[in-house]
């Protein structure tokens, strides 16, 4: 059950660096001031937050490949996009068309299954 918990971090964090980075990357900047400095980067603690979700997620993932087959973990990854589509609407006030939840249902039917083989 453990093994499962590291997939489940790892997808976590991935999603949680995405809306970290979106959050980071929306917040209003002086005029002249660019994105494309490290100094501008890092002065922005969204954005440096997500980064270093990315990597624990990363971390995560390691241990997870440890336990399962890169066929099985690695479409678990996929469920990261719904979550990412969930936070968006929530957080961002993003649309949620039918279209979008229609996708979001043949991921989640894909991934369910993947697992069950």
């Amino acid at each position: 059950m453990i093994h499962y918990v590291w997939l489940i971090v790892s997808v976590a964090l991935g999603a949680a660096g995405q809306v970290l980075m979106k959050w980071g990357v929306s917040v209003s900047r002086p005029a002249g001031s660019g994105w494309l400095t490290w100094s501008a980067v890092a002065a922005c603690w969204p954005v440096a937050a997500g980064l270093a979700c990315y990597g624990l997620s990363s971390v995560f993932w390691l241990f997870a490949l440890r336990r399962f087959p890169l066929s099985t973990a690695y479409p678990m990854v996929s469920l990261g996009y719904i979550v990412v589509m969930v936070l968006g609407y929530a957080l961002f006030q993003e649309s949620l068309s039918m279209q979008k939840w229609f996708g979001a249902a043949f991921i989640s039917f894909g991934v369910l299954l993947i697992a069950r083989a």
